[in-house]
C-alpha cells in the first residue's frame, strides 16, 4: 500500500499521487518486476525518482502518473488528454515514445484531446466525436480530402497547424448542419460567428457532471477512489463515539463519591497506562490529560 501523510482532495476521495511518498516507491513492486522498461521510461520523461509527489508540480506529477501506467507493454493504450499538463518537451518525447512502441509491438493509441501541437507529426487517422454523440468513421488522414486540402492551403490560408483547422471547420460544419442552434436561414449566411451562437448556447447548458455529484451523495455505491471519503467519515464517526467514551470515563472516576482522592489519582493513572485517554489527544498527549484530570479532583 502507499505510505506517508495523504491529502484529501475535494472531489474524489485520496489521490495516491498528492501523497508524500518518493516516485520510486508508488507502485514499488510494479517498479521493480519492471525495472527496465521503467527506467527507459524515466529517460524519456525526466523523472527523478526521489521526487516527493506532494512537492510535485502538476507536470512533475503527471509524469510520475504516465510512468506507472505505462510499466508494462501494452497492444492498445486509450488516452483522455493525459498530454496537457506536460511541457512541450516532454510531450513530443511522449509522443515519439508512442510511436516507437506502437512500431514495437505492433501496438494502437486512441488519444482523445483538443490540444492539437504534436498531432500533425504524430497522428495517423482521426475520427470524430459528433454532436449525436456516435463516433464517426475512423479516416486515414494520409487519404482523408479535407485534411489533404488543409495542407495543400498557402499564402494567407496557410494552416500553421492543420490538425486544429481540420478539427475546428468540421465542429462548425456539425454545428451548423445538425444542431437546432441555427436556422435554415442562418445556415447559408456565411459570415455569421459561428462560435459566437455555440458559446452562447453553452451558458445555457447545465453542469456535464451534475449527475455524478447526485450520485454520489450515496457513496455506498461508488467503489474505488469515492468510497475513500465514506472510509473517512466512518472513521471519524468511530474517533469521536471513543473519545465521548473516555471522557465519560475520566468524568465518572472524577466524580465518584466513593473513593479517596489518593484512590482516584491511581485510578486515573492506570487508565492512563492502558491507553484509555488515547482517543483524547493521542497517546503523545495522554499525560497532559491525566494531568487536567487530576485538577479536577
Amino acid at each position: 500500500g502507499f505510505m506517508g501523510v495523504r491529502r484529501q482532495t475535494g472531489f474524489g476521495g485520496t489521490d495516491p499521487y498528492t501523497m508524500d511518498i518518493a516516485a520510486r516507491d508508488i507502485m514499488k513492486t510494479w517498479q521493480e518486476e519492471n525495472v527496465e522498461r521503467r527506467d527507459e521510461l524515466v529517460r524519456v520523461m525526466g523523472i527523478n525518482l526521489d521526487w516527493r509527489l506532494n512537492e510535485c508540480s502538476d507536470g512533475q506529477r503527471k509524469k510520475v502518473r504516465i510512468m506507472v501506467k505505462l510499466l508494462k507493454p501494452f497492444k492498445l493504450a486509450v488516452i483522455d488528454e493525459f498530454a496537457a499538463d506536460l511541457d512541450i518537451f516532454s510531450r513530443k518525447r511522449l509522443f515519439d515514445y508512442f510511436t516507437e512502441q506502437c512500431a514495437k509491438y505492433g501496438a494502437s493509441v486512441v488519444y482523445a484531446t483538443h490540444i492539437f501541437d504534436q498531432a500533425d507529426e504524430w497522428a495517423s487517422h482521426i475520427a470524430f466525436m459528433q454532436l449525436n454523440k456516435k463516433l464517426s468513421p475512423v479516416h486515414s488522414l494520409k487519404d482523408y480530402a479535407p485534411y489533404q486540402e488543409i495542407l495543400a492551403r498557402s499564402g494567407a490560408r496557410r494552416a500553421m497547424c492543420p490538425m486544429y483547422v481540420l478539427v475546428h471547420e468540421e465542429l462548425e460544419r456539425q454545428y451548423l448542419a445538425h444542431s437546432g442552434l441555427f436556422t435554415q436561414e442562418q445556415q447559408c449566411i456565411t459570415d455569421i460567428d459561428v462560435v459566437e451562437v455555440i458559446m452562447e448556447a453553452q451558458q445555457k447548458e447545465g453542469a456535464d457532471e451534475a449527475y455524478m455529484v447526485k450520485a454520489e451523495k450515496n457513496a455506498a455505491a461508488w467503489l474505488d477512489g469515492r468510497l475513500v471519503r465514506q472510509f473517512a467519515e466512518d472513521e471519524e464517526k468511530k474517533q469521536m463515539e471513543a473519545r465521548k467514551s473516555a471522557m465519560a470515563a475520566i468524568k465518572a472516576v472524577v466524580e465518584d463519591s466513593g473513593r479517596t482522592r489518593e484512590e482516584k489519582v491511581k485510578c486515573l493513572e492506570d487508565m492512563q497506562k492502558e491507553g484509555a485517554f488515547d482517543p483524547i489527544g493521542g497517546a503523545q498527549k495522554s499525560q497532559f490529560v491525566l494531568s487536567e484530570a487530576i485538577k479536577k479532583l
